[in-house]
């Protein structure tokens, strides 16, 4: 019982703030996390983050990323191929080497800042889609290729850092022999799944399409899917994101299927229609909700340890990602437009500083530190794209 009244008032605590953060074009995943921090031992202490909440949470991890495989269209990087990739991981490394920088500057332990960079050099996915719901009618398409497919780019290679950092001891030292097997673990296992993923979808591709006709059968199978391969990544020691995401960009090749009638496009557009409900109106709200109610209150954040990383986290993305683009002959006002828009952060940020947290990998401070740092950017970061977008868009269309 006390489980239940805890997700209602989770649920309505955060779609009361969603709402208006909305409206001004920032992510309602700010919301969920305000919520979890205001009812939770931060503030009001109202709700705890025991092992229900828990629970939840990690289911609704799992669906989150078997939701962003499944939005993620694999076509897309053949559209601006050379430039998405070159955005995507330029804007990673360039926020990487000066958050790590800057973090092993300000003394913190080497895998305390490797957690800390590789946790804000990663563009969300969502937060650039929510932005570009709102004002994609003033961007012309390559542009908007560019954005969508470069924060792709950064959520494979987040995927990869997540389970890479997992096998990183607490002795703040790496193990360069295990370092190596991992990746290639990690690399053999996402090499296999989506080689399949495309030898089925090549050679039965109409036998998929008649097996999914059934909307209700599709959504079960995809989620059969995704837990099967997460258990897979568990059971060989990796983390289950990757296995969950890798599901949904299985199911994704849907698309690239030959059909006059575009059934599997439109069971697809069904498909993440579902899920998009399911994670807007309970999941997403009880994964976030956790990341706040998570937040120390006994924790004090340096402001000015707070004001260097969030610059550098948006610096980091902005040089990263327009200096490429203008190397490559961009429209300069395109280029920075692109950089601006790249600078948010959201789901895969909180699942490593919670998946950090749990091993004991980084102190409360510290998930305080990259919590605020990722509300900060989600926050500052439509604002700063809407007001770039009213001042250069006529310039690049």
């Amino acid at each position: 019982m006390e489980l239940i009244l805890n997700i209602v008032l989770i649920i309505i605590v955060a779609k009361l703030l969603a709402e208006p953060l909305r409206r001004a074009g920032i992510h309602s995943i700010v919301g969920d996390v305000l919520a979890g921090l205001i009812l939770g031992p931060a503030i009001l202490g109202i709700v705890q983050p025991d092992t229900g909440i828990k629970a939840l949470a990690d289911f609704s991890l799992i669906i989150l990323m078997l939701y962003t495989g499944l939005t993620s269209n694999l076509r897309v990087l053949g559209e601006q191929k050379k430039k998405i990739i070159v955005t995507g991981v330029s804007g990673a490394l360039t926020t990487f080497t000066l958050v790590f920088s800057a973090a092993m500057a300000l003394g913190y332990p080497l895998i305390t800042a490797l957690f800390i960079a590789v946790a804000l050099s990663n563009t969300a996915t969502e937060t650039v889609a929510a932005m570009l719901e709102r004002m994609e009618h003033k961007l012309p398409a390559t542009t908007h290729s560019i954005l969508i497919g470069a924060s792709f780019v950064d959520d494979v290679l987040a995927v990869y850092l997540i389970t890479l950092l997992r096998v990183l001891p607490t002795t703040g030292t790496i193990d360069f022999y295990e370092f190596t097997y991992i990746t290639i673990e990690i690399l053999a296992f996402m090499v296999i799944v989506l080689y399949a993923s495309k030898i089925i979808m090549e050679k039965y591709g109409s036998r998929v399409t008649k097996f999914f006709a059934d909307p209700a059968r599709m959504t079960v199978t995809t989620v059969m899917l995704a837990f099967i391969l997460a258990l897979i990544a568990k059971l060989i020691g990796l983390n289950e994101v990757i296995g969950a995401y890798l599901g949904g960009l299985a199911v994704s090749r849907l698309r690239t299927i030959r059909d006059p009638t575009l059934l599997g496009v439109i069971r697809i557009g069904e498909l993440t229609d579902e899920l998009r409900i399911m994670l807007e109106s309970l999941l997403t709200t009880i994964f976030f909700a956790y990341v706040g109610l998570n937040y120390n209150p006994g924790t004090l954040v340096n402001p000015l340890v707070l004001i260097v990383f969030l610059s550098l986290a948006l610096l980091g993305k902005f040089i990263g990602c327009s200096l490429p683009l203008l190397a490559m002959k961009t429209n300069k006002y395109e280029a920075i437009i692109i950089g601006v828009g790249m600078g948010g952060r959201g789901a895969l940020e909180t699942a490593i500083i919670l998946f950090a947290q749990q091993y004991g990998l980084i102190t409360a401070s510290e998930y305080a530190l990259i919590l605020t740092v990722m509300l900060g950017t989600a926050i500052i970061t439509p604002i700063l794209f809407g007001l770039t977008l009213r001042k250069y868009a006529k310039r690049i269309i």
